[in-house]
């Protein structure tokens, strides 16, 4: 094969200046061979290959003696080809002098890259096209990278759309269930009283009105917790005796559940903290042990130390793998399968809101031969920062 034309930046004169431009020349030349973030090559006037340089040859993955002399089509896909893109793309450069265009190209190899390709029509003096200059560069990271935010993006707007709808549905709900809720309490309030079966159905509508009236309450705290709308009020209280009401409410659930609920503790624990929110936290560690680990026993336990106050949860059910010791804490997540235990995935979520809110933290202890144990450690006192987020 004979050696290609190179193309001629300036055109050498004789006399004393001559050799400068053959030097400035040869340069110029050796700059654009060994260019590697771009490939710069020439066609002549039909799109045929003529020169090649290190950046082609790396975007492109031909080297010269296997490209130089192929038509510049080789390197677009199948469906620019159908309809004659390269064609297209030559034509409009002779017509305008130069055209951009950014699209799938095609490597050695078949793989596909995202380029962006400048050709540039080369016109002598009598105005007839003596060839073009072709500059790609290989953009696909920065298309991916756009396309990464872009899925972000729809991502974060799809959950703000989600949250929205919680908020305006938990809102909607909140008050014909309160409405539900006082009819029945009415019903068994009755002073001529209920028959022994319809007392029963009425206490079991009670019970899941109840539940549903939490359901709510729960979308709503993820609504202000998303909008930044979440507050604590803090008091001084005992948590020691805080948790053990919260067991004396879950007396009948418990029994329901063939769990028999301890709670251990050195004595009063007071500390400055949200009651209602730290009650709530306990409320649903506990109401997760009664339904997930049902007949087991479940154990609460708390002490204090210097830095603050430890209350662990354990119960001697089937447990949570350690690989799931993170996602079980995110938003809708769940430690079992919904078709076999309801609820929406969120108490956890919210505990650990809670917790971190008051400048503590919340885990799984990692490891247990048998059954689920939470940690939760709070510090025995909220500073102004940490009362609200």
């Amino acid at each position: 094969m004979t050696s290609p034309p190179q193309p001629q930046i300036a055109r050498a004169t004789e006399g004393p200046q001559g050799s400068a431009f053959r030097s400035v020349d040869e340069r110029f030349r050796a700059l654009v061979s060994s260019v590697k973030e771009y490939a710069i090559f020439m066609l002549d006037p039909s799109g045929q290959i003529e020169t090649w340089n290190a950046g082609a040859e790396r975007i492109k993955g031909y080297t010269a003696d296997e490209i130089i002399g192929e038509h510049m089509s080789r390197f677009y896909t199948p469906e620019d080809l159908a309809r004659g893109l390269p064609a297209e793309l030559l034509a409009t450069a002779v017509r305008e002098g130069r055209v951009e265009n950014e699209g799938w190209r095609v490597r050695k190899d078949g793989s596909r890259f995202w380029a962006d390709v400048v050709i540039t029509a080369l016109v002598g003096p009598e105005g007839r096209v003596l060839g073009f200059a072709k500059v790609t560069r290989d953009l696909t990271d920065r298309l991916r990278a756009q396309q990464e935010q872009l899925r972000l993006a729809h991502a974060e707007e799809a959950i703000r759309l989600r949250d929205e709808f919680l908020s305006i549905a938990a809102h909607e709900l909140r008050t014909p269930l309160s409405a539900v809720h006082l009819q029945l309490q009415s019903l068994l309030e009755r002073p001529e009283g209920l028959d022994e079966r319809a007392r029963t159905k009425v206490e079991r509508a009670c019970r899941s009105n109840e539940r549903l009236v939490a359901l709510v309450e729960t979308l709503l705290d993820v609504s202000r917790i998303s909008t930044g709308a979440f507050t604590l009020n803090a008091t001084s209280f005992d948590l020691t005796a805080a948790v053990q009401e919260v067991v004396e409410r879950f007396g009948e659930q418990a029994v329901r559940a063939g769990s028999e609920v301890t709670v251990r503790s050195p004595g009063p624990l007071v500390g400055t903290w949200d009651r209602l929110r730290v009650e709530q936290v306990v409320v649903n560690l506990l109401a997760n042990s009664l339904k997930y680990a049902a007949g087991t026993p479940v154990e609460l336990e708390l002490h204090g130390d210097p830095d603050g106050v430890e209350l662990t949860v354990s119960d001697a059910g089937p447990g949570i793998p350690a690989s799931e010791s993170e996602r079980i804490f995110h938003r809708f997540e769940r430690a079992a399968p919904m078709r076999h235990f309801g609820g929406l995935g969120l108490g956890l979520y919210v505990a650990r809101q809670i917790v971190e809110a008051h400048g503590g933290e919340i885990h799984l202890t990692p490891l247990r031969a048998r059954g689920a144990q939470f940690v939760i450690r709070l510090p025995w006192r909220l500073t102004p920062p940490e009362s609200a987020r």
